[in-house]
This record gives structure tokens, sequence and C-alpha cells, in this order.
């Protein structure tokens, strides 16, 4: 059944790390091999921490937070021991960063703290997530220019890349600053700082959480509810129906195609971006409603990530609903600190684009990241300067504003989000290759599956994003009897597991 599936083989790099881990952690990785929230091991391991948790006296709060804490680090450390101790370690000094700046006035020394924290925490993730890039085009411009580089060209699958080092990486760069500014005051507890950042349900691939949210709750007094316990399983069975029945399923129809566009004809590369789309969505919405349930089951509540965005009217609303918490936070700690919307129409443009370039590449150090980051920088730009254009014409916005005109800018918008998709892969040939075909007729091979389950799955997203943004599933929910809820969450759950791919699909935003 799909629920036994674990992960794939492990890279070169982990494999040869877990060889020489100490007994207990090829122990520990041999029950529970992979942070997939999907697996049979995992549910047994957060039905263990979930059952000891709650058993707990209500009295003893420092003791749940120890046992999240102790939990949290063994879930990351079956699959990486080495890198467990490094993001505790990186923590513990972050930590220690904020008491700094919380035991001095001056500005000077408390900016200097921060600079020094915000230093360490880019320098891990640079070295890790980003110097296999750099030496390799440093590799390449050398070699052309005639020059010996005096090393190896590194092979990508021989480093060793932290899953979600980019999310607690801004989790702590955002308490720094917020420290720094004095919106939140300096953490005391080292034990509730550390649950803030190793709290499993997102410690490997978010939603990206605020110090000042987080750490809020860790001090609130957690008595058992049935009805958020209710909102935490509906939840999850939503995140796994979305990823084993939809996200899985497309990426039967959108792998291939993408592996090798050659091999296909226009119209398929045509319906492989389609699926390619809704496989992003649904495979990130899916493990977001995963691990906002999960919280919800242990008492916390984390940020909302997704708002039906492919329902978006135009980019900027696209983004105020996709990724909410990244895009609140280049908002915050990037666009803000450039200077914002403050400096003229030029500036705000340029700011814009920065951002996006940043947020480009910190998805992924490869240029078909950064190009995808490149291209909706133009697109927000292209959108404000529209945007402006329409004011004085009332006529053209009362007709864009019009359900014919509000249907063509979510088409068109879309169609912009899907093709910027293609350039969301590490290997940009390959997408350079896909655009070709895109925009150029060829013959080719059909798709993998039948083109019918295609446009089912969807048809059926498509229908979900209108039925939440119409209100009429509040109002549905609301009606249902509970045996009647139960029933549906079950056949939910049912056709996850007989809808799912036989091979299985790690998540896509675990790679960040």
């Amino acid at each position: 059944m799909p629920l036994t599936l674990l992960a794939d083989a492990l890279p070169p790099a982990e494999a040869a790390a877990l060889q020489s881990a100490p007994q207990y952690f090829q122990w520990l990785h041999s029950w529970l091999p992979a942070p997939f929230f999907h697996t049979q091991a995992f549910l047994v391991f957060f039905a263990a921490v979930f059952a000891l948790y709650w058993a707990l006296p209500r009295r003893w709060p420092m003791l749940r937070i120890y046992l999240l804490v102790v939990a949290s680090f063994h879930f990351y450390a079956a699959w990486s021991y080495d890198l467990a101790f490094l993001v505790t370690g990186t923590t513990l000094a972050d930590y220690l960063f904020g008491r700094a700046m919380a035991a001095t006035k001056r500005d000077r020394w408390r900016f200097a703290v921060m600079i020094a924290s915000v230093t360490m925490n880019l320098g891990v993730l640079c070295y890790f997530k980003y110097r296999g890039f750099f030496l390799n085009e440093l590799f390449d411009g050398l070699t052309r220019l005639g020059y010996d580089p005096g090393y190896q060209k590194l092979n990508p699958l021989a480093l060793f890349i932290p899953f979600g080092i980019s999310f607690y990486t801004f989790e702590a760069i955002s308490y720094a600053v917020d420290v720094y500014r004095r919106k939140i005051p300096a953490e005391t507890s080292l034990p509730r700082f550390l649950l803030f950042i190793l709290f499993f349900p997102h410690l490997v691939a978010g939603p990206i959480v605020r110090a000042g949210d987080f750490l809020r709750q860790t001090r609130r007094p957690k008595r058992w509810n049935w009805v958020r316990a209710q909102v935490g399983v509906q939840l999850f069975l939503m995140g796994v129906f979305k990823k084993l029945a939809i996200a899985d399923r497309m990426a039967l129809f959108c792998d291939p195609v993408i592996a090798d566009p050659d091999k296909y004809g226009t119209g398929t590369c045509w319906l492989a971006v389609l699926a390619y789309a809704v496989r992003i969505y649904c495979d990130f919405s899916g493990y977001s409603d995963m691990a906002l349930g999960l919280a919800h089951l242990l008492g916390y509540k984390l940020t909302n990530n997704f708002a039906m965005p492919y329902l978006s009217a135009n980019v900027t609303e696209f983004w105020r609903r996709w990724h909410i918490s990244l895009s609140t936070w280049l908002r915050d700690y990037v666009f803000i600190p450039l200077g914002g919307s403050r400096g003229g129409r030029w500036a705000t443009h340029r700011n814009l684009m920065l951002t996006m370039v940043l947020g480009g590449l910190w998805h992924g150090a490869a240029w078909g990241y950064v190009l995808w980051g490149v291209a909706h920088g133009l697109l927000l730009v292209l959108h404000k300067q529209f945007k402006d254009w329409c004011e004085p014409r009332p006529r053209v916005s009362a007709v864009l504003e019009s359900y014919p005109g509000t249907a063509l800018r979510v088409f068109v918008t879309f169609l912009a989000v899907s093709l910027c998709w293609v350039l969301f892969q590490p290997d940009l040939s390959k997408a350079l290759d896909l655009y070709r075909h895109l925009f150029s007729l060829h013959r080719g091979l059909p798709l993998p599956l039948p083109n019918k389950s295609l446009w089912v799955l969807a048809g059926f997203v498509l229908a979900c994003h209108l039925l939440v943004r119409s209100g009429a599933w509040d109002r549905i929910h609301a009606r249902l009897p509970a045996p009647v809820l139960g029933t549906g969450y079950a056949v939910c759950l049912c056709a996850a597991m007989v809808l799912a791919p036989d091979t299985g699909t790690t998540f896509i935003y675990f790679q960040f």
C-alpha cells in the first residue's frame, strides 16, 4: 500500500555518512528512515510522541517541551545525526546571540551581535547549499579562460545538504532581527528556543514561523480539545490526499516529459506544464496541511501557507496567496529594508527584482531557480506598470473587474505562473528544451497515461478551489453531521491509498 512507501534510496553522500554513524543512529535510521509524514514509520513515531505528550500532567508544561525537543532531534537525526547536531549547535548559538543583545542597551553592540548571528546562519546556509554551485561556476569560468582551477568539478550528488536548511535559517535570521529591533524580547528559556527551531512538523519544509508567534504559544497551557484534534486530523488527511492521490499521480504525467522533452509532442508538453503546476501546488500545500494538522494535535498553531493561489487575478495577488510564510518573510526582511515602495517607481521596481531574485536563489543553487525569480520579478513589475496605466482609465478597469474580465485575468495569471514553473528545476537545459517544444510544433509521444485522468485531477483541484473561494465549502461543512464528515475523511484516506502510484516521490520542497 502507498502508506508503506518510505524514501527513495539515499544519495551517495547521505549513504556514506550513515555507514560511519554510531550504531544507535544507524538503528534509528532503520526504524525511521526518512522525515516523510505519509509513511507508516512516521505515523508510529508520531503516535508514540502524541500519546506520551498528552499523558504527561498539565502541571509539568516544561516536561512536554523537553519531550518535543528530544522527539524533534531524533526525527532529524534518523536521517542525519551529524546534521541534527549541527542545527542544534547553531540554534544554541542563536540563543546566546539573542541573550547577548538583551544584555546590552548600546545599539552599536546590539547591531554587531545581530550581524554576527545573521552572518553565522547565512555562512552555514551558503556552505552547505551554494558551495557546489559557486565552485562549479568558478571551475567552468576558469577553464574557459584557459586557467587550471586546481580542483575537480564537484558532483552535486556527493554534496551533503541538510533537509530544510533554508527554512530554519530564515527563522533564525528573523529572530535575530526582531530582537535587535526590539519587536520581541530575547528568549530566556533554552528549551523553548530549541523547540522554536527544531519543532518537527515545520523543521524540514516549513512553514516559516516567526519567533513572536511560536514562542508565545510555548507559554500557553496546553489542554486537550476535541475540536482542535478534529481539525488537526482533517488537515492531515487532506494533506495526505493531496500528496498521494494528486501530486504523486501528476508526477507520472509531468516527470517523464520534463526529464526528456525531445521525446514528446507540443501538445503533450503543454499538458505536462499543467500537470507540473498542479503537482507543485498539491505537493507543497499537502505537506503544509499535514504540518499544520500535526501541530494542532500537539496544541500548536502554525502559519497557513496557501489561500487558493491559482484563483489569483494577478501575480501580486498570487504572491499573497502562495507560500505565504516565505512571501511575507521576503517582504518584511528584504523588500522593506531595501526601501520598499518609498523611493519612487524605479526604486520600487529595483527592490522587487532584487527581492524575487533572492527568493529564487533561496529555492536552489541553480540558474533555473535564479531565472524563475527573475521571471516573477518581471511579472510583478509589469503588473504594477499595467495597474498604473489602468488607474486613469475607469472603463478599462470596469471591464477587467467584471466576471468575464476576472476570469480572463485568472487564466492569464495561471498561464504565466505555470510557464514560470518550467524554470523551477535544477537543470536549466531541460527547461529551455521544454520551452522550445512549447512554442514550436513538434511531433512525439503522447502522455505516459491517458489524458482523461489528467483532466479529471486538474478539474477536481479547480472545483475545490472554487468551492473554498466562494465560501460554499464552509457552509456545506457546517451542516454535515459528524458521521458523514467522518465517513468522508475515511473515504479520502482510502482514495489516497488506492490512487497513489506504486512508487512514491519525495516532497519537492524538502530540498530547500
